[in-house]
């Protein structure tokens, strides 16, 4: 190798080899790091209403509820899916009662509901 090509190689193709490892580096890190699953939960919003309760199946309950103002809903009916089995207590049809609910992929999922005398 003459003196030319040894100078040539020291102030051009050693900081360019130098550069694109750095960069293959860097990128790897980041794709690596954007593909890792976030850690924080999402915080699930939950909703305060008071009704009557008018159908209890094994699955869901129908509350004919009072207006719900934090999502701007008027008084309706609806069906409200059931959490895992034995977190709530009985109700039946005609009593009236507080509930709290959240939104969930699959619909309105209660999360309590207690009978109001």
């Amino acid at each position: 190798m003459s003196i030319f090509s040894a100078r040539f190689f020291a102030a051009v193709a050693l900081p360019v080899f130098a550069f694109f490892n750095v960069t293959y580096a860097a990128s790897h890190e980041m794709s690596h790091e954007m593909s890792m699953p976030m850690a924080q939960p999402m915080a699930v919003e939950i909703y305060h209403g008071h009704g009557v309760v008018k159908k209890v199946t094994p699955n869901s309950i129908s509350i004919a509820h009072k207006p719900i103002p934090a999502l701007n809903w008027p008084a309706m009916t609806m069906t409200f899916s059931l959490p895992e089995a034995g977190t709530l207590p009985e109700v039946n049809a005609g009593e009236t009662v507080d509930f709290t609910f959240s939104q969930q992929a699959e619909g309105y999922k209660l999360a309590s509901v207690t009978p109001t005398k």
